[in-house]
């Protein structure tokens, strides 16, 4: 996915190699990551990193030795590992750990496991402060069986880290990043706070007038921040609310839930701008990022069925008009 030469115009983005178990182990600060060689034969390891912020730095992992691993995740912080497609599987807290699973470790947490010769794992390292309620509901520790979004966020990841390769810069396009967190967020909440053992799962009713205040609070937040990006988490905290009631009340109101309704938001920029003649000459990928859409492939499908018709089949239509 990256060579040297992309690394070194995206200073956001890392690329190390290693022959030496002990120094791949140190690129984990905070983490107190320990590798101990249990296969023969010479080491060789690799490690990309993607720097989104303070918040999110997404890390794969390669090494060609079959390794004992062990890390503790620090206070503040929360941990997601899951296998690249290629990636053989391995086991951790003794647990089979495949492409069908995702390791999750709330901070303060340890995970113990062995990884296979030949292993590919992404390993994302995030603040807890961008999860509702700072991650207060995050309960499930260690190897989550959940094919499903196990694949979506393999497919989440590997499709955002895509996108903003090409894009190259990440300062020029703060909502497409934001939105990308955001969907990360989202996933990785509905992996860990859905299925402990102690979170209900019954969303809170409101009035009528309380869910249009709600409503009216969060709407406005939205529109004030869609050029920058908007956070679920933080479109909680200022409308008061839990991140399973925002979700009734905006689906009581208007039929969708807040994500979707700012990505209806956003198509319909996007669209203005396609029929802008100041936009002419700008790429309809780099048009979509402006206003936060980073998945292109799910932005033309999602595109269509809101317009009728392709982001490239509206430009083509106002210039021939």
């Amino acid at each position: 996915m990256v060579t040297d030469s992309v690394s070194a115009r995206r200073p956001w983005i890392s690329v190390e190699r290693f022959h030496d178990i002990d120094a791949q182990a140190a690129q984990y600060q905070g983490y107190g990551q320990q590798y101990q060689q249990l296969s023969r034969g010479p080491f060789e390891g690799r490690l990309s990193s993607f720097d989104f912020g303070a918040d999110l730095v997404i890390n794969l992992e390669r090494a060609n030795r079959e390794i004992a691993a062990s890390a503790s995740t620090p206070s503040g912080r929360y941990g997601a590992c899951f296998l690249a497609e290629a990636s053989p599987p391995c086991a951790l807290n003794a647990t089979g750990f495949s492409q069908d699973n995702v390791v999750l470790s709330p901070e303060n947490k340890c995970v113990e496991g062995r990884m296979a010769e030949g292993v590919s794992i992404y390993c994302m390292d995030v603040s807890l402060a961008l999860f509702p309620d700072e991650g207060q509901s995050m309960r499930a520790v260690g190897v989550q069986n959940d094919p499903v979004r196990s694949g979506v966020l393999r497919e989440l990841v590997r499709s955002g880290l895509t996108t903003f390769i090409a894009l190259e810069s990440l300062a020029n396009y703060p909502a497409a990043v934001c939105g990308f967190k955001s969907s990360l967020i989202d996933l990785l909440w509905q992996m860990s706070a859905q299925t402990g053992d102690s979170i209900v799962t019954r969303t809170s009713r409101y009035s009528t007038g309380r869910a249009i205040q709600v409503f009216r609070r969060a709407r406005e937040y939205i529109h004030h921040r869609l050029a920058d990006g908007v956070s679920i988490a933080a479109l909680c905290r200022h409308a008061g609310v839990s991140r399973r009631s925002l979700e009734s009340v905006f689906r009581s109101v208007v039929g969708m839930g807040p994500g979707s309704y700012v990505r209806t938001l956003q198509l319909n920029r996007i669209r203005r701008d396609l029929m802008s003649e100041a936009s002419g000459e700008v790429s309809i990928g780099v048009i979509a990022a402006r206003h936060g859409i980073w998945h292109w492939s799910r932005f033309s499908h999602y595109y269509r069925l809101l317009f009728g018709e392709l982001p490239s089949e509206t430009r083509l239509r106002h210039r021939r008009s």
